[in-house]
């Protein structure tokens, strides 16, 4: 099913989703949601202007991918706040595979194949949690100079995905791990992609991931890093 509001409303379980905007185009669902209450949602079948870390555009054609943005007002310290992407994108992962990890910052991967990204952005005390999720696309439809080599639910051996009901799985298990986040902090990744492997990063260093620490930072050979690119993993 699509995502207009009466495919959508019903499959909701919780308190994100209320109220419910959805659009069939948009420029960005992030400038939607920025004016929802705290655990509005606004979703597309088409952004003309997604944008994804570093300001990278974010790309797929109209029906192909899930896309929305979750409007939150935490009460979470601001110098905190940092470590909510890697919750976020945990979430989204624990709602579309059982195979899929967290490739630090925020990135959804499976078998090293970007599935779906995240992009908190926060203003003036509001976070906006942008989600794109590559839902039918096929390979020939998948971007061919994309930072990391993408994938898609189909393309994983998901023979039939409703969009609809993904987006009331992936808001539920946000609202899970928010509700976690905003009680007991960051308490670490149980799918981290990263842990344990020998990794590099654009420019900075290469060498071994002992995973991310108490701050959401990553931490290799022992040095912690707040912002950068993960250049290669090596296969295990």
């Amino acid at each position: 099913m699509g995502l207009r509001p009466e495919n959508v409303e019903p499959l909701l379980r919780g308190r994100f989703g209320r109220p419910y905007v959805w659009v069939e185009e948009c420029g960005s669902t992030q400038e939607l949601a920025r004016p929802l209450p705290a655990g509005g949602v606004a979703a597309t079948d088409l952004q003309r202007r997604g944008r994804g870390r570093r300001g990278r555009r974010w790309e797929a054609p109209a029906g192909t991918a899930l896309l929305f943005s979750l409007a939150l007002e935490p009460r979470t310290p601001v110098d905190l706040l940092p470590a909510f992407s890697l919750v976020a994108a945990e979430a989204v992962a624990m709602a579309v595979d059982p195979r899929a990890a967290v490739r630090w910052p925020n990135d959804v991967v499976i078998e090293g194949r970007k599935l779906a990204g995240v992009l908190p952005e926060l203003r003036g005390g509001r976070l906006v949690v942008g989600v794109g999720i590559n839902a039918t696309m096929t390979a020939g439809q998948l971007p061919a100079q994309a930072r990391v080599p993408p994938t898609s639910l189909v393309l994983e051996g998901h023979d039939a995905v409703d969009r609809a009901a993904l987006l009331a799985d992936v808001l539920a298990e946000l609202e899970r791990r928010y509700d976690e986040f905003e009680r007991d902090g960051f308490t670490g990744l149980a799918r981290d992609e990263l842990r344990g492997r020998r990794v590099t990063l654009t420019g900075l260093a290469s060498g071994r991931s002992d995973g991310v620490d108490g701050q959401g930072r990553l931490i290799v050979d022992g040095r912690p890093y707040t912002s950068a690119e993960v250049e290669r993993v090596e296969a295990d």
